[in-house]
């Protein structure tokens, strides 16, 4: 690559569909207002690319790459280094110019998240190097993950999206997510990040036509939350979502484990038992704030303040 790059991707949290959107279910995925940027530029060493990737704590990968073969020379991280370079080869299968010169490369990657987080620091490394390549991002993605790609979708995407796949094909529609009780919602880091490639692995064990039934429901909930404007009955469609996939995983809700006491309702968003959740109340910010700190959870967001597009006119 000769002329510089730069360019961004947005997070994503999936609000309805997770693990059977990956069987068809209709889901309902929202881009976030933080997300993954790129800088690319000429390295100072001839046939060296330099990697390095940043979150809000510094600096927290390096590795320096053999050009052009994308062999690994040296790196900070052998597991994360392993992935970029399987990233990295997966791309060059799809355009075979990519990276193929002897030039020296420098490429910074920023999150705007911490990492642990599960906001998609993967999809959204995906989502800037298909475009820095030129290929399509869907086609990177299943070269390197067994996910549905509703993250991809959304790190593409800056409004909200029903994602759904058909035969593996995404199927994406944006919509506008806008309801009148978006006060009412929040975000609650659990501290625990969950590894989605193996929660997707274990779960593709299952026998998927076992659960035609619950894809089905999970659909119709989806198109019913995307247009729900009516606080009890968008609680009341969340805590059936709860209880469809509780179901089908064999677990208890996330509320009954560990927040029973909570006034409102609780869903568990992506991997059961790991990064993020969103709870639904009337009790009021200070509320929320002072019942999730008393329990040690000291990362909460207005549901308002981390996605994007929730106040969009409808239809647009």
């Amino acid at each position: 690559m000769s002329a510089p790059y730069s360019g961004y991707a947005n997070g994503k949290l999936l609000i309805t569909g997770e693990y059977l959107v990956m069987y068809g279910a209709l889901s309902l995925a929202v881009p976030l207002t933080v997300g993954q940027s790129i800088r690319v530029g000429r390295g100072a060493e001839p046939g060296i690319l330099h990697w390095e990737a940043g979150d809000p704590s510094g600096t927290w990968f390096t590795a320096r790459i053999k050009l052009p073969d994308l062999e690994i020379i040296a790196s900070s991280d052998e597991k994360a280094a392993a992935w970029l370079t399987a990233l990295l080869k997966a791309t060059r299968t799809l355009n075979r110019s990519f990276l193929s010169d002897a030039d020296g490369i420098q490429v910074i990657t920023t999150l705007d998240f911490d990492r642990y987080w599960g906001l998609g620091s993967s999809s959204t490394l995906i989502a800037l190097i298909a475009r820095m390549a030129n290929v399509d991002a869907f086609s990177l993605h299943r070269a390197v993950s067994d996910g549905s790609g509703y993250d991809v979708a959304c790190a593409l995407h800056d409004k909200p999206v029903l994602f759904r796949l058909n035969n593996g094909i995404p199927d994406i529609r944006q919509v506008s997510f806008t309801p009148s009780f978006t006060d009412q919602l929040y975000l609650i880091y659990l501290g625990r990040k969950q590894d989605s490639s193996r929660e997707v692995y274990e779960f593709r064990k299952k026998k998927a036509s076992g659960f035609q039934k619950e894809t089905d429901e999970v659909t119709s909930l989806s198109d019913k939350i995307v247009r729900c404007n009516n606080f009890e009955e968008f609680s009341t469609l969340i805590d059936r979502h709860e209880q469809i996939m509780s179901s089908v995983l064999g677990q208890v809700t996330i509320k009954e484990q560990l927040f029973q006491d909570f006034q409102g309702s609780i869903k568990s968003l992506g991997a059961w038992g790991g990064d993020f959740i969103m709870a639904a109340t009337a009790s009021g910010n200070e509320y929320v704030k002072r019942y999730f700190a008393a329990k040690g959870l000291e990362v909460v967001f207005p549901f308002r303040s981390l996605v994007k597009s929730t106040d969009l006119t409808p239809g647009k």
